[in-house]
């Protein structure tokens, strides 16, 4: 997989970059700090699989930059990475045609988990701009609830799926099979009132881990 990592500051850059290479077994990062870097990266690597841009960097004004990805490369996905994140520029993003809006204050597994969305084809809007079709939003009292009604197991099965990790990944790193992992996500998915794994994981990404 090849990402091309773009903001203007080097310390965000290191902090994002062990996150990024979590993405896949192997993960390529181009990183830039200007928008003229982004496009001379993805004029050179054509096949560029992920672009993370954030929204203000040298050579941008607005969503120009994410204007110019689209048309430099639009096969490429691109999430904005932003440390405003309103409704207004959310929405914005997403009509212009980036596949997702992270804001700067995720932590890292939770900012992992909306890249596998993002790369799964979904899209990815922070759930406290916008509200998800279908996906309910639990209340303090209802985390809580939720939390005391968890199993150590279907604890550690939860803390791994925020990760984004497979189901097969998941049960080699708990030492389980497949099957039981399957099972264990079963309850799990019950209790927090979704149906898949794709609605868990957009309920879990902008959520304390339980």
């Amino acid at each position: 997989m090849l990402v091309i990592l773009a903001d203007d500051h080097v310390m965000i850059r290191e902090g994002l970059r062990p996150f990024v290479q979590r993405l896949a077994e192997r993960v390529d990062v181009l990183e830039a700090g200007t928008l003229g870097q982004v496009i001379a990266h993805l004029h050179a690597h054509p096949q560029v699989d992920l672009v993370i841009l954030d929204l203000k960097m040298p050579g941008m004004n607005g969503f120009q930059g994410l204007l110019a990805v689209r048309e430099t490369q639009p096969a490429a996905t691109c999430v904005i990475l932003s440390a405003v994140a309103d409704r207004e520029h959310v929405l914005e993003a997403i009509r212009l045609g980036a596949s997702g809006f992270i804001p700067k204050h995720l932590s890292g597994a939770a900012m992992v988990s909306a890249l596998h969305l993002v790369l799964s084809g979904e899209r990815f809007i922070p759930s406290m701009l916008v509200d998800h079709d279908s996906v309910p939003e639990p209340d303090e009292g209802r985390r809580a609830d939720i939390a005391t009604r968890l199993t150590p197991r279907e604890r550690d099965i939860l803390r791994l799926l925020r990760e984004g990790l497979p189901n097969k990944v998941i049960a080699n790193r708990l030492d389980v099979s497949e099957v039981t992992v399957k099972s264990h996500l079963g309850n799990v998915f019950r209790k927090l009132g979704v149906q898949n794994r794709l609605q868990a994981m957009r309920m879990l990404v902008d959520s304390e881990p339980f």
